[in-house]
């Protein structure tokens, strides 16, 4: 009977995932990739980020003349806009007419690409105080989509019916050296936001906690130790989330990375290639935001998730989720392939003997603490007639 069940539920969440995460979901991207406090959003600030694989912007700043910018640049540039409506006015009297004159006047804009209604509400606002403000929204402008982003504490979960995409945020590298940061939080966090039924919005941290020293405990922190995340991190902080199927990426933020506590050179030769690659990823498979998520490698401590491909057979993911390295990595892939395959290095995936035999994934070589490896199916017949 357990079975029977488990295998409805199934069948029901196959066929209401397309609904929820699809591609259709968002108009003007397949996959959003965007970014905070990208001010002052100047022309070359902008193309820089295009280079790196963003096609959405986003200030916290709410006067017609910063909105005005915002807009008009990223339409020159080819962007969308994550609107940040003023949070203010959920509680300020005539607060909701104020808001709705705002959205009247901009909810035709070209680049805009979906309402930011507020920002972490937990412990401050409630569910019942946003609700008129989320039913306004949709009375204006019943085809753009509302986003809250909510962080991991006892009340987030609560607010699946004033939003139409629930972001999520959790910032785990601080001041602990690579590889223990316990960035697998990042994993869980997406893997408990998907059971709500909203399509979900990853947040990678974009920022060294320098930024936010002062919001820390000195006797818990080692405020000179604070640092930024390392490729290994990064690649774990995008990949493992996208494993169990996004509707895009909102990284925080550029402001940060390179300006307060940041450092421009980390965010080109460390942030950039890595969004760069994911951008190109998403444009090699059918539908990045619906990849086929194995349950059995969980219980070791991997991720695991297949995208089929736009051309050929597709690509497959494996993720080391544990902060030590392992002398052999498998993963058994819950019997989904009825074919071998040799794999493929893909993108910055560290070249290493592995092959896909009877729905088990193994890297002879092992896997590195948080490492993510990326390959490209190839069935071993045709590997074979290569050689």
């Amino acid at each position: 009977m357990k079975s029977q069940t488990t295998g409805l539920l199934l069948a029901i969440f196959c066929v209401l995932a397309p609904a929820l995460t699809g591609d259709d979901f968002f108009s003007f991207s397949r996959f959003p990739m965007g970014v905070y406090s990208s001010d002052p959003h100047d022309d070359e600030q902008l193309e820089t980020l295009k280079a790196a694989g963003f096609d959405m912007i986003q200030s916290y700043g709410t006067s017609e003349e910063r909105y005005d910018r915002i807009l008009s640049q990223a339409e020159k540039h080819g962007m969308k806009v994550m609107f940040n409506l003023d949070r203010k006015l959920v509680t300020e009297e005539g607060g909701l007419g104020k808001m709705r004159e705002v959205v009247r006047r901009y909810k035709n804009h070209p680049a805009l690409g979906f309402w930011y209604l507020y920002d972490e509400p937990a412990k401050k606002i409630t569910p019942e105080v946003l609700k008129p403000f989320y039913d306004m929204l949709h009375e204006e402008a019943p085809d753009i989509k509302v986003a809250i982003v909510n962080c991991w504490d006892e009340t987030w979960y609560k607010y699946s019916n004033v939003l139409d995409i629930q972001m999520i945020d959790i910032y785990p590298v601080r001041d602990a050296v690579f590889p223990e940061a316990q960035i697998q939080v990042v994993s869980k966090f997406t893997a408990s936001a998907k059971k709500l039924g909203k399509p979900v919005m990853f947040v990678p941290q974009l920022c060294c906690y320098k930024s936010f020293a002062n919001t820390l405990d000195p006797k818990k922190y080692n405020l000179q130790a604070l640092r930024f995340p390392n490729s290994a991190e990064m690649r774990y902080m995008t990949y493992g989330p996208m494993s169990y199927g996004l509707c895009g990426l909102f990284a925080y933020s550029y402001y940060h990375a390179i300006r307060t506590g940041g450092d421009p050179k980390w965010f080109g030769e460390v942030a950039a290639p890595i969004f760069r690659e994911i951008r190109a990823f998403t444009e090699l498979v059918g539908k990045p935001s619906e990849p086929v998520t194995f349950q059995r490698p969980d219980d070791d401590n991997y991720l695991a998730a297949f995208w089929k491909a736009k051309e050929g057979d597709g690509y497959l993911l494996l993720v080391n989720s544990w902060p030590t390295a392992r002398t052999s990595a498998q993963a058994y892939l819950d019997g989904y392939f009825e074919r071998d395959f040799d794999l493929i290095p893909w993108g910055a995936t560290r070249p290493a003997p592995a092959a896909l035999v009877k729905s088990k994934v193994s890297v002879e070589t092992g896997m590195e603490p948080w490492e993510v490896m990326v390959w490209k199916l190839q069935p071993k017949a045709e590997a074979a007639a290569e050689k």
